[in-house]
């Protein structure tokens, strides 16, 4: 097993001068993260939200405007990148071309000057790890994007650092391989478990990797929480917007629950989620709400992801097809109901009732999957 520390971000603010030089904008906006020993953390949201300025703070890279990093509960705020227990995996994989595997594997340990015995074994065990045993004399421009990766994250791992940072690591890699990568970057991950924090606008990407996910927004941090919770019970209409594709239905709440269920998970006590009854399509439903968030007279948007909402020839809701789409392994169907444009998807429509537009149907809604939030 590696090293494992925690690490605290405490009001971490990051502010830039603008290139006018007029004023001054936060790219980082007080935010305050914990992130337990052993967890894989991802930062997720769109460019300029701030997630690669949180990691270059974590890394050292980027100097501190205000508020504190600890590491496992000492402040590094003043230590230099090279003095900080850490170690981070580029998005341009920064590999010397001049150098086989072998040697971009060992540099830092050389830099540091250990005996050639020790790390010969080091390397062959890092590039065990990775896959790339007998690859070892080969050069760079010999390997593949993802072998490329590879020798990437060995050079980092074999440092045997407490914290291990990826600033979008797999950006450069065809659609596939993307997702064999992390695959396999989550398998090491946990064999060894590295806390690690991992730097993606790729929903999915966060989706199939975090333990837990922190949403950022304008510098700001929106949600935090394990993949689930960010999917079923997002927090606002950015984070519904953003994981995924939703569906936004206008409603009122006729009544709240009194108790909510406290959700449990990999990434920590999580949110207290409870129930309402809301009026939407003319109809009562019943739908799951963050506790004491909602309360009756609101008026609120109901989430409806589009595997929610299977179409059939009787159901909930009566609606018109205005777009049937085959997309191999899903049917994509736009539906009209009541003025309002839904999205839903069919799985293996092949063995199902395709619709066409100006079809009439009726909307079978999975009521467990209903989510309200404020508007």
């Amino acid at each position: 097993m590696a090293k494992q520390a925690s690490i605290q971000l405490k009001n971490l603010t990051k502010e830039y001068v603008t290139h006018e030089g007029t004023g001054t904008f936060l790219a980082v906006d007080h935010i305050n993260v914990d992130i337990a020993s052993g967890q894989f953390v991802t930062l997720l949201g769109p460019s300029g939200c701030g997630k690669t300025t949180t990691l270059r703070m974590i890394a050292g890279f980027e100097g501190i405007s205000d508020g504190e990093i600890l590491l496992d509960g000492v402040r590094i705020n003043e230590l230099t990148p090279d003095k900080r227990d850490s170690s981070m995996v580029f998005q341009s994989y920064a590999l010397f071309p001049h150098y086989d595997v072998f040697d971009n594997v060992g540099y830092g340990l050389v830099n540091k000057k250990m005996d050639k015995k020790t790390i010969e074994t080091k390397v062959m065990n890092m590039l065990d790890l990775v896959g790339l045993k007998g690859m070892e004399h080969r050069m760079p421009n010999q390997l593949s994007g993802g072998q490329q990766q590879r020798v990437a994250l060995a050079r980092a791992l074999v440092m045997e650092p407490a914290v291990l940072l990826f600033d979008e690591p797999l950006s450069n890699l065809d659609a596939k391989l993307r997702v064999y990568m992390r695959t396999e970057i989550r398998k090491i991950q946990q064999r060894i478990g590295i806390t690690s924090v991992y730097v993606t606008h790729d929903q999915s990407e966060a989706m199939a990797l975090s333990d837990k996910v922190i949403i950022m927004n304008g510098g700001k941090i929106e949600q935090v929480g394990s993949p689930t919770e960010i999917y079923q019970y997002p927090a606002s209409h950015f984070v519904a917007d953003f994981i995924g594709s939703a569906n936004f239905v206008p409603a009122k709440v006729k009544s709240v629950s009194s108790k909510g269920t406290k959700l449990e998970s990999k990434a920590g006590p999580g949110m207290e989620i409870g129930t309402a009854v809301v009026e939407m399509f003319g109809q009562e439903f019943t739908s799951k709400c963050i506790q004491g968030e909602l309360a009756a007279g609101d008026e609120v948007e109901v989430v409806i992801r589009p595997e929610a909402i299977e179409l059939a020839d009787d159901g909930d809701v009566k609606a018109e097809v205005t777009s049937s789409t085959y997309m191999g392994q899903m049917q994509d169907y736009v539906v009209q109901v009541d003025g309002h444009e839904l999205v839903t998807q069919t799985y293996n429509p092949s063995s199902k009732k395709v619709y066409n537009p100006g079809d009439t149907v009726y909307l079978r809604i999975q009521r467990d999957s209903l989510h309200a939030i404020k508007k």
